[in-house]
């Protein structure tokens, strides 16, 4: 019975030792997810960045072709 503890320990430690190596396709896999997770968060906050921005200019913008914020004051009368 005695000598059943150290093999049993020495069984876990192989157990334990297995699940630690990943195969190198598995580690590059694995990279290559979370790099396309970051260029997925990357366009993401690009794309919240321009619609703010889109947003901002259609707020600028009259719908009238006389009230746009780029174009001078019309003047009406004898200012001329």
């Amino acid at each position: 019975m005695m000598m059943e503890k150290p093999q049993e320990e020495q069984q876990q430690v192989v157990v334990a030792a297995a699940a630690r190596v990943v195969h190198s396709q598995v580690r590059r896999i694995k990279q290559e997810e979370d790099e396309k997770v970051k260029v997925h968060e990357t366009y993401q906050h690009q794309v919240s960045e321009m619609r703010l921005v889109l947003r901002d200019i259609d707020r600028q913008r009259s719908r009238s072709p006389l009230g746009r914020v780029a174009r001078p004051a019309i003047s009406i009368g004898g200012d001329s």
